[in-house]
Order: C-alpha cells, then sequence, then structure tokens
C-alpha cells in the first residue's frame, strides 16, 4: 500500500508540473507589457513587403490556420541580418521537421517567434540568453526566383510572432506592445503598399481579423 501511495504522489507530482509548464498560469497575474522593437534595423525598411496579420489569402482553415495568418511577415530583397525584438533567452533554435530555421525566445510573460530564417549564429543555442538588438541570423535572397522557390533558394522572408507564454491565451497583436519608434516604423512601412494591392485591400489594418487590438 505505501509504494502504491509514493507512486500516486509521485504521478500526481508530474502531472501538477506538466501542466503548470504548459498552461503557465502566472502569465494570467498582473504583468507589466514587454516592448518591442521590429526584427531588423531601420535601414532595411525601404526593402521590406509585409503581409498582415490576420489575412485568410494565403493562410486559411484549408491550410491549418482558420484564424488566418498567425504572425506577420517581413520580405526582403537582399540578404538581411534579423535580431532580437527584446531580452530573453532562447527555448528553441535550429532546423524544424518542416527543414525551416526557427528561434523561438522566452521573454518574462512573452514568447517571440523568428521563423524562416536561412542561417543562425552559432551562439544561439537553447538556453543562451539573447540582448534586444542582438544578432539572430540571416534570411532573404539576393535574386528574384522564377517559380515557386525551392528549399535550396533559401527564405525570402521571415515570419514573426508575438505570444503570451502561456499556450491558453496565444499569439497577441504587436502593435500596442512596439517601441514608439518601431510601431512608427510599421506603419510607415504598411503606408507604402499600394491601396489596392490583395493583402492591403482585403486586410486593411496590420492586425486583421480575431487578432485586430488583441492584447494579453
Amino acid at each position: 500500500m505505501k509504494v502504491l501511495k509514493w507512486l500516486g504522489i509521485v504521478v500526481g507530482t508530474i502531472i501538477l508540473l506538466l501542466a503548470l509548464f504548459l498552461f503557465q498560469p502566472w502569465a494570467y497575474l498582473p504583468h507589466k507589457h514587454i516592448e518591442i522593437s521590429l526584427p531588423f534595423a531601420p535601414e532595411y525598411d525601404s526593402r521590406v513587403s509585409l503581409i498582415p496579420m490576420g489575412e485568410k489569402i494565403e493562410h486559411n482553415e484549408a491550410n491549418g490556420n482558420p484564424d488566418g495568418h498567425p504572425g506577420i511577415d517581413f520580405g526582403f530583397m537582399g540578404v538581411t541580418p534579423i535580431i532580437a525584438s527584446a531580452d530573453g533567452w532562447v527555448f528553441m533554435a535550429g532546423k524544424t521537421e518542416a527543414g525551416s530555421i526557427d528561434v523561438t525566445t522566452y521573454s518574462g510573460f512573452y514568447k517571440i517567434e523568428y521563423k524562416e530564417l536561412n542561417t543562425i549564429e552559432p551562439e544561439i543555442k537553447r538556453f543562451a540568453k539573447v540582448r534586444k538588438g542582438q544578432l539572430l541570423g540571416y534570411t532573404g535572397r539576393d535574386k528574384i526566383i522564377e517559380g515557386r522557390p525551392t528549399k535550396e533558394d533559401g527564405s525570402g522572408q521571415i515570419h514573426w510572432e508575438l505570444a503570451s507564454a502561456s499556450l491558453l491565451i496565444d499569439r497577441l497583436c504587436p502593435m500596442g506592445y512596439f517601441d514608439a519608434e518601431s510601431r512608427r516604423r510599421i506603419e510607415a512601412i504598411w503606408d507604402s503598399v499600394p491601396a489596392d494591392s490583395q493583402f492591403k485591400k482585403d486586410y486593411p489594418d496590420i492586425c486583421s481579423g480575431v487578432f485586430k487590438d488583441k492584447e494579453d
């Protein structure tokens, strides 16, 4: 009986710890919003394109995104350094099963994801600390690729997401978290997109649909 009792305690403890790790209830406690920056330097603003959060043209229920695009895509012509948007630590870094190179960082109550990099820096490893503005890796292409690009052509963009550290809250609209300069920059980038372009015509806001104004 004692063995069964101790086994029950051990199993219960493991389940509790797993629940805490997955759902992180402390993310619901009162806390100050994180202040973040864009994941690239201002000198690249003039040659970046943007696919907004919540669009359902390329991201929809058919490909597993019923709420639309779960982040923001920044597309670059030319190899572009990608930098950390906030101080934090690396939870995951490296190639995914899909073949992309992704970096996930945690900053207190928040998670930031940098997906579809072409390379990452050697020091960007699991549990490493990162500082705001630190180089994470590179993305973008130096040439126009005819037809549909292959993995060998590399990614021409970065898929970037801000989320709550709790899986129950998930992705957030970053507009209310950007520092003043980054908010000015991304709004200027979006303003430069022609009004009749498909993404902007159908999804005029940087965060659209269920993601519009979504903060924790």
